[in-house]
């Protein structure tokens, strides 16, 4: 006679590592009405990670960071720690060639610092611990657009965003 534990389980018709990846379907309670279990269908892969800070915002403080540094209010080095070591690098060059414009500019010509804030902002997470996210920036009455690539990055100090592509017009 068979044993009631084998003969109630239920059949396997989806493939979870193909269509839900390793952690496979959410089930959730039984449904009185049905009597079948119902799917979640939500793939929390694609969910920003809870323990890191919120990407919109320490998005927009790192665009505003960045065109202080670009105008010259602030050092390179605040960006270090939050960019790749090839942003860095490029940041870096940029930084030093408006430095040498500005510094080449005659005394009437530099006017005021503007100040820097960020018009809109759009991210989507393609991947778990990656963001990308697009941006429309104001300096003054001059407007650039930016293109970042955020990551999830982890260290001695525990899990951080780090932008690893960047692009400015």
């Amino acid at each position: 006679m068979p044993s009631t534990a084998t003969s109630t389980r239920l059949p396997r018709y989806v493939d979870d590592e193909d269509a839900f990846g390793a952690e496979g379907p959410v089930l959730t309670h039984l449904s009185p009405d049905q009597g079948v279990l119902e799917l979640d269908l939500q793939d929390v892969r694609l969910l920003p990670p809870a323990e890191l800070p919120e990407v919109t915002g320490w998005t927009k403080r790192y665009l505003v960071t960045l065109l202080e540094v670009l105008s010259g209010q602030r050092p390179t080095q605040q960006l270090l720690r939050w960019s790749s070591a090839e942003i860095y690098t490029g940041v870096q060059r940029k930084a030093a060639l408006q430095a040498r414009l500005r510094s080449r500019a005659r005394p009437a010509a530099r006017g005021a610092v503007r100040a820097a804030h960020v018009s809109s902002l759009r991210v989507s997470f393609p991947v778990d611990g990656i963001a990308e996210v697009g941006a429309v920036l104001r300096e003054g009455d001059r407007v650039k657009a930016a293109a970042l690539r955020v990551e999830r990055c982890t260290d001695r100090s525990g899990d951080r965003w780090r932008v690893t592509a960047l692009e400015m017009r």
